[in-house]
């Protein structure tokens, strides 16, 4: 799996998130083209982000991480590369400790190790 087959196949299976990503997408770097595929996940990520602290969408966010989980696994080091830097370090940017609880909760163990390798400690979750 590539990237760009890796984007697409989100889009296609999650079309409700794809539409907050793309807005969040445009607003912050212009109109997304096929190159912006790696930079698309951060905005993915800030579109996760802000709808953490909703309950009724814990259990999607929870299908979002698992997917994110399988393609780490079978993926190239390109996507693995791609999922680790633009998706995984962006996630809980400015989400409220009480928010991010559950989603931390609820991100695979393997994803969370990429965040803690990164910001060398969890989000603050108190």
């Amino acid at each position: 799996m590539s990237v760009e087959e890796m984007y697409e196949d989100f889009r296609s299976q999650y079309p409700e998130w794809t539409k907050s990503a793309d807005a969040r997408h445009i607003e912050i770097l212009g109109a997304g083209e096929a190159e912006g595929a790696f930079l698309w996940f951060e905005s993915l990520a800030s579109a996760l982000n802000a709808q953490m602290g909703i309950p009724e969408k814990r259990a999607e966010i929870s299908v979002i991480f698992r997917y994110f989980e399988k393609c780490f696994c079978i993926g190239s080091n390109e996507v693995k590369k791609c999922i680790d830097v633009n998706f995984v370090e962006n996630l809980f940017w400015d989400v409220r400790p009480n928010n991010a609880i559950p989603a931390w909760a609820d991100l695979p163990k393997k994803l969370q190790q990429l965040y803690v390798d990164f910001h060398s400690q969890p989000p603050k979750l108190d």
